[in-house]
Formats: C-alpha cells, structure tokens, sequence
C-alpha cells in the first residue's frame, strides 16, 4: 500500500497509512495481543516468535518511514540492526526499499482479524454502556448477526482473550437474544373502540405481561387483558411493542449487527475482576520501584472489605504469580511494611498495598 503510493506520489496518504498502522494494526491490537506471550519467563516459542515478528516489523517500519522521519528512523535502525550486526549496512537511508512478501500475505485471514477486532471494539462500546471495564471478565459475548453470517473461525480464542469473556456465542442471521418487551398504548386507536373505558385498557396494558400480549397477537389473535374485573381485547393495532435489551446485555452495534455483553456478575466473574484490580495496582507500584520484570517482591494486600477479601482470597496464587511476589499476604488489619506503602480505591472499597525487593 505505501509503495503504491510512494509511486503515485500520494505522500500524504503515505504518512497516515504508516502512522494508522503503528498505533492501530501494532500498538493497540498486536502489541495487546501477544502480551501475555511475552511475559512467559522460559525460552518459549510462542514468545520467541512474537518478538521475532515485532522485531521484523519495527525493522521494516525503519526503512518504509526513513523519507519522512529521517532521524527517528536512524536511530531505531542504529539500535535494532547495528547495534547486533556490526556488518550491516551502516545507515538505514542506503538500505533496499522494502518489498511485501506476497507468500506471507493471507486476505482471508486479514478480513477474518479485522471482523474480530470490529466486534472486538463493539463488545468494548457495549461494556461501557453497562458500566462494566474491560479489565473485569464477562460470561458471554453474543453477537447477533443481521443479515450475513457470522464465521469467526479459529479466531474465536482470540476475540474471547481480547473481550474478556468466558464464551462466545454467534447466532443465526436474524436472531437476537431474549429481550425485553415494552408495551405502548395507541391512544387513537384505543379510544374510539373503548371511547370512556380507554383509560381502563391502557392501565391494563401498563399492568399486562408483554410476552404474553406479544404471543396472543403473533398467533392472530386479539389479546385479552383483564382489569378492574372487567376483560378487555386489543388488537395489534392498539398496541406498539417495543424491543430493548435487558439490563443486564447492553448492545452496541458493528457493521454486520448487534453485539450483546452478558455484564452479570457472579462470584467466579468478581474474584477474578478484583484479583485484576489488585494485580494491576501492584503492577504500578513495580514501575514505580523502577524494577524489572524478572525481580521478585514480596507484598502485603490489606482489604478493608470482608465479602471482597473473600473473593480475592480465591485467586491468592494467581494474583501472585502474575506479580511476581515470592511473599505474598492478603488479609485485614495487616501491619504493611515495605519500601512503597500506597492506599487504593478499587470499586468503593480501601485496599492497602506494600510491597518491598524480595
């Protein structure tokens, strides 16, 4: 694509191509992606592939942006490729052009990612209409198709790690989930047929099942409604019936449908959600040790909430583990110690932290 344009002389499409693939395609979608490969402490290849893959990457990335960032292309040039081949080329500005690998290229595979990363963003919209973080799990993303299919493929484990849902559920074109109906009275229709007792049928209404009145007009029938002891029918005309999401499954939209977030919560969901909470809290006290990912530490997590305590207690090794803390304690009423003591506010809830160099 940048080549393309470097031939058309379309420069200034060039520099947003590069610059909407550095923070979109790399930073905030393969960068989040691979990030829990990177953190594996072994020789493993899945790790080993990803930073061979970012290496290659910001490599490429030096060369195609040397014409516009001269200086800052150098410099990651320098770095990344003198600074391990001393016989290389001695500056990125006399290197080859960069040419695409056509044998690497897999459109299929490109449309697919970009689909999950569309739901992705959409299950990221509908989460904030729930109120729910994305650092907390969900139970279920359902996406609704309106019309084509959906085929997520092999890459349903990867909308699942980048929603923070426990399953996903792909419906058929046309289905939705279980909504909730409201009921809407048709005043101008009501009245001439029930003219003094109208404000009778739409208390009726207001006091009616809707999935009941919903399933009597379905089948062709009136639907009978009863109030005050007396019994009233209403046809489809007197009523409009209106679909919303529960409270419980906000939905944003994306370009083939509906995505459907499950933000209800149970005891697993909330262990897991405030265990992340903590994990990320001591996470940014590290950096603010300055210290390294391989340093052990030892930590102290004092929370002031019984009931949270409780569900924290749960994932304790986890929560661990992650943070690297050979000595770990969470209780109430601890006696913090350590070189950083900092006081949290995680949900409403007092969660004190110290942590010190193992």
């Amino acid at each position: 694509e940048v080549t393309e344009e470097m031939e058309a002389y379309q420069l200034h499409r060039i520099v947003r191509s590069i610059s909407e693939f550095i923070l979109e395609d790399l930073s905030r979608w393969y960068i989040q992606l691979v990030r829990p490969r990177t953190w594996i402490e072994q020789d493993d290849p899945d790790k080993l592939a990803a930073y061979a893959t970012i290496y290659e990457v910001l490599v490429k990335l030096s060369r195609l942006m040397a014409p516009f960032t001269p200086f800052l292309s150098e410099s990651i040039y320098q770095n990344l490729v003198r600074g391990l081949d001393g016989a290389a080329v001695p500056s990125v500005h006399m290197c080859d052009w960069p040419v695409a690998d056509a044998a690497r290229i897999d459109r299929k595979l490109e449309q697919s990612m970009s689909l999950v990363r569309e739901i992705s963003m959409a299950g990221s919209n509908a989460r904030q209409k729930g109120g729910r973080k994305l650092r907390w799990p969900v139970s279920e993303i359902v996406i609704s198709p309106a019309k084509e299919a959906v085929d997520l493929g092999d890459l349903v484990g990867v909308l699942k790690g980048q929603t923070n849902a426990k399953r996903i559920t792909v419906l058929p074109p046309g289905k939705k989930p279980r909504m909730d109906l409201e009921l809407s009275p048709v005043h101008k229709k009501i009245g001439p047929v029930y003219k003094s007792e109208a404000k009778a049928v739409v208390a009726a209404l207001e006091a009616a099942d809707p999935f009941a009145v919903k399933s009597q007009l379905d089948s062709g029938c009136q639907a009978a409604l009863s109030y005050g002891g007396k019994e009233y029918r209403i046809t489809s005309e007197m009523v409009q019936i209106k679909e919303l999401p529960p409270e419980n499954l906000p939905a944003a939209e994306f370009s083939r449908g509906l995505v459907y977030v499950d933000i209800t919560l149970t005891p697993e969901l909330e262990s897991e959600g405030y265990a992340r909470e903590i994990i990320r809290r001591i996470q940014d006290m590290r950096k603010e040790m300055d210290l390294k990912v391989e340093d052990q530490i030892r930590a102290k997590v004092d929370i002031e909430s019984k009931p949270i305590l409780d569900l924290a207690l749960l994932k304790k090794d986890h929560i661990a583990g992650e943070v690297r803390a050979s000595d770990f304690h969470l209780g109430m009423g601890l006696d913090l110690d350590g070189r950083l003591v900092k006081d949290w506010d995680i949900e409403g809830v007092c969660v004190r932290i110290g942590i010190d160099r193992a």
